[in-house]
């Protein structure tokens, strides 16, 4: 975690963790970022493209510290990014994914002292399909 004595060291960019995954599993979980120590989550994108079944939901699991966060977008559009936004008025397992990029406005989405991020899909067929999920972060 971040120390605030003198001199404070800021956090350091890391490499993306990404994930490309062809003719995803239905309802199976994909690691995009394993368990990693004193992260700040800048940011996360996930999409998905299909050829004829609109899968759904598309979701973005987060596990931060022992708690489980999911993010999801009930009927993901063919190609569309999402992003990981926070809204403060909903229960930590209905969380958003917004097409609008929070990055603009927000710093960062999360921090914790072990951070684990995960993506799926679920739909009735499978199909050559990618699913997609970058996740942007910095350690301690």
């Amino acid at each position: 975690m971040p120390r605030f004595d003198w001199p404070y060291l800021p956090p350091v960019h890391q490499p993306d963790a990404y994930l490309s995954q062809d003719n995803p599993v239905s309802a199976e979980w994909y690691t995009v970022l394993d368990t990693t120590v004193n992260v700040r989550i800048i940011g996360i994108s996930a999409r998905i493209s299909w050829a004829t079944t609109q899968p759904t939901p598309l979701e973005v699991q987060i596990r931060i510290d022992g708690v489980t966060l999911i993010h999801g977008a009930v009927n993901p559009v063919s190609g569309t990014n999402y992003y990981v936004l926070i809204n403060s008025a909903l229960a930590e397992i209905y969380q958003t994914l917004s097409t609008v990029n929070p990055g603009a406005y927000c710093p960062f989405a999360y921090e914790g002292r072990s951070v684990k991020v995960e993506v799926r899909i679920t739909w009735a067929t499978t199909q050559p399909t990618p699913l997609v999920c970058r996740v942007k972060y910095a350690k301690w």
